[in-house]
């Protein structure tokens, strides 16, 4: 395959699950600020700051209220990261790799992306703001079954699944980053309502929080829900579970291709390593460490594997 091929294969993955992410991440706030009388710029402006782009926000908006925060979030053309430039931009990568794809994962792609603009061409008013987040979420899911149930598992496959879990990774690991001391084991014995409030946004940002319920009978335990969202092999966002995938993915390629590639060894290494940690009381790790280390890690894979397979 050329390289210019994989790395649109790669990014439109990328770029297809960022929108997901984010949309589910305004789906948690949103359902907290519902639930509260006062509006709550402090959490609406910890997603601007995880965006990375607070500084184009600032210089264009007065004030982190909710609808600011939302018309950033989804439509802002100067928002790198906005949802509306994140979809044009998945669609075409795909429209340059149109025939590397079935006729099915296709038609999911460019539907969620025409749905999209049609949603987000003129301001979005809070009552039509779940219904459209809910479309977006499905789009996604809607690409991934069609991936799953259409496509040949060779090496189109390999670069999708490889730029999904690229992004997957970095970000639950950049949500639990964001609310690390929500996660210290401190915050058991502190903890009051609104720490609980804020447990539940994790949870539900990472679409985890019915999963963590069902196996934890609604206990709310900080240390169980960060052991949870890294160490959990069966959580589908879980750290552990994407560098499995990582390995996975990378290691049909090596098969496929008969090369070695370093980024093969760096996800084996990153796998094994958690797999190591998965072992030792949550209690005793230094979180913040970690993350910070995972998040690096995670990083030094998704460039190597554009070194490796001459993605540009």
């Amino acid at each position: 395959m050329l390289g210019r091929h994989g790395n649109n294969l790669f990014w439109m993955a990328r770029y297809l699950e960022r929108s997901e992410n984010n949309a589910r991440r305004i789906q948690a706030t949103l359902h907290h600020a519902l639930s509260n009388k006062d509006e709550d710029q402090e959490e609406w402006g910890s997603i601007v700051l995880a965006s990375g782009y607070a500084n184009i926000f600032e210089s264009s908006y007065e004030t982190k209220s909710m609808s600011n925060v939302i018309n950033f979030l989804l439509r802002d053309k100067n928002n790198p990261n906005s949802i509306a430039v994140l979809m044009t931009s998945a669609r075409q990568n795909g429209r340059s790799v149109r025939t590397y794809l079935t006729q099915e994962v296709w038609q999911s792609l460019n539907e969620c992306w025409i749905n999209c603009d049609a949603s987000l061409k003129r301001q979005v008013s809070i009552q039509n703001l779940p219904s459209i987040l809910e479309d977006i979420v499905k789009g996604s899911s809607m690409f991934r079954g069609s991936l799953y149930g259409s496509m040949l598992h060779n090496d189109i496959f390999n670069f999708l699944r490889l730029g999904t879990f690229i992004e997957r990774a970095d970000n639950t690991a950049r949500a639990i980053d964001a609310k690390y001391h929500m996660l210290l084991p401190t915050a058991s014995i502190i903890g009051e309502r609104e720490d609980k409030a804020q447990w539940e946004i994790i949870l539900r940002s990472l679409s985890a929080w019915r999963s963590f319920n069902w196996l934890k009978t609604g206990r709310l335990n900080p240390g169980e829900i960060a052991d949870f969202l890294i160490f959990d092999k069966r959580m589908p966002r879980s750290i552990l579970f994407c560098s499995k995938e990582l390995k996975t993915n990378l290691t049909d390629l090596t098969e496929l291709y008969g090369g070695r590639y370093k980024s093969l060894e760096i996800a084996d290494d990153f796998y094994t390593e958690l797999r190591q940690n998965a072992k030792i009381d949550i209690n005793n790790i230094d979180l913040r460490g970690l993350i910070s280390n995972l998040i690096y890690k995670n990083n030094s894979i998704g460039q190597q594997i554009t070194h490796d397979f001459n993605l540009n």
